[in-house]
């Protein structure tokens, strides 16, 4: 493709892509998108509308030591440059979004999608299918379990967890918070039983 900057040890497998235009698309009006951003999922007056691309200007650099998986895609910048540092290592089917930088020696497992502009700092690990939006900063020694969605900034040395991503301790209590729901509800409805029982004046 062109604009790319590969380092020396590249290793690449089958149906990898690098180079490519960034998924950048922009509308003659506001968009739908757009209104549901800004009234937060209010109603809005549905309409036909059309995308028309903006080219990439930017180019891909990658750093040494570098291996990308089957069919993983770094997509060029739209302006300024997608960038991998040194040792970074991709799993199969991994998409890095256009002007992504991501530093060195991290793991990108299978199945992770990070959107553009995103910043990610050196020797993170992002488990597999987790989604990073775009325009965020993902601090060092961060690492993200399974199928995390992370939609705001990530501090240094934190470990994810869960849609929305949150500390793993936080995330664990809160599952098992949700898998005593349902004995707390029979508990409650007992109660209520026991306080307002049949022909009372309340």
């Amino acid at each position: 493709a062109q604009c790319v900057t590969i380092g020396a040890r590249f290793f690449a497998q089958h149906g990898a892509v690098v180079g490519g235009d960034g998924f950048s698309f922009v509308t003659p009006e506001v968009s739908d998108i757009e209104q549901v951003r800004a009234t937060l999922g209010a109603e809005r007056a549905a309409r036909a509308q059309s995308y028309a691309r903006i080219h990439s200007l930017g180019s891909v650099q990658i750093g040494d030591d570098v291996e990308l998986g089957a069919n993983a895609c770094i997509d060029r910048g739209t302006v300024r440059d997608t960038k991998i540092g040194n040792g970074v290592k991709f799993d199969n089917l991994a998409q890095i979004g256009h002007n992504v930088e991501i530093g060195n020696d991290c793991l990108i497992c299978a199945q992770v999608g990070v959107a553009g502009s995103t910043r990610i700092g050196n020797n993170v690990v992002l488990g597999g299918q987790t989604g990073v939006s775009d325009n965020l900063l993902i601090g060092d020694h961060v690492i993200t379990g399974g199928a995390t969605k992370v939609l705001a900034n990530v501090p240094a040395g934190r470990v994810m967890l869960g849609y929305p991503a949150m500390q793993m301790q936080t995330h664990i209590e809160s599952y098992k918070g949700i898998r005593r729901l349902p004995r707390l509800f029979r508990d409650v409805a007992a109660l209520q039983k026991a306080v307002f029982k049949p022909g009372s004046s309340d």
